[in-house]
């Protein structure tokens, strides 16, 4: 049996507000590495997580896509890994309400993602607060990562730790990591200008999208 009680935070008030701060810059950071992991190494044939890849490639060539999809079709993956780490963090002994947290932040990721690529007339207004207050990243700081050359600010839920990671350099870091020590380098990515043509298969479903469109005006009309 679970003890319940474990979700109602306790103690003092500063001490519950820095492991909530915690929590949420750790989510924040755990969205850099999944989302630097995807647009630096591995392919669309990659065993497990090819998919996942494969929608980053998307994603880069088309970033206002995630807005043209369903909501479980943006968030359906970082609900499964939130899900999965607080039954994982839950078998091991951490059932609490920081856990908790942890998942609900970290279920919205791509949530806050999709936000970020919205206009504003898109959002209802206390998303739209959110962004102004800087609670979950604004579109203008997300815009960064989709600049040249794109190998910066991954991390996608606040606008918080991409300035400290990029100052410190740690992406660029671990790279240099994993190449000193397996040889493997960073995947390049093919949706920056003069990297050749856009893939087929994202011809194909831009093409998808504009019947789908000429079919929901028509039905209109």
């Amino acid at each position: 049996m679970f003890d319940l009680s474990a979700l109602v935070p306790v103690g003092p008030w500063w001490l519950v507000m820095a492991q909530a701060l915690g929590v949420y810059l750790f989510v924040d950071f755990i969205s850099g590495i999944i989302h630097w992991s995807e647009d630096r190494y591995g392919s669309e044939s990659t065993p497990l997580v090819g998919g996942a890849i494969r929608k980053n490639i998307l994603h880069h060539h088309r970033p206002r896509h995630i807005t043209r999809i369903t909501l479980w079709e943006a968030m359906g993956t970082t609900m499964s890994i939130s899900l999965g780490i607080f039954c994982v963090g839950t078998l091991l002994g951490f059932f609490g309400w920081q856990l908790a947290l942890l998942s609900l932040l970290g279920m919205n990721v791509n949530t806050v993602h999709r936000w970020a690529h919205s206009t504003p007339k898109e959002l209802a207004w206390p998303i739209r607060a959110l962004q102004r207050l800087r609670i979950i990243q604004t579109p203008q700081h997300h815009a960064i990562h989709h600049g040249l050359p794109r190998v910066t600010h991954y991390c996608a839920f606040t606008n918080c730790l991409n300035p400290v990671l990029e100052k410190i350099r740690f992406w660029r870091g671990v790279e240099w990591v994993i190449a000193a020590l397996t040889g493997i380098h960073p995947r390049e990515d093919d949706s920056l200008p003069g990297a050749g043509p856009t893939p087929q298969w994202i011809l194909d479903l831009d093409e998808e999208f504009r019947v789908s469109a000429r079919d929901r005006t028509s039905a209109r009309a």
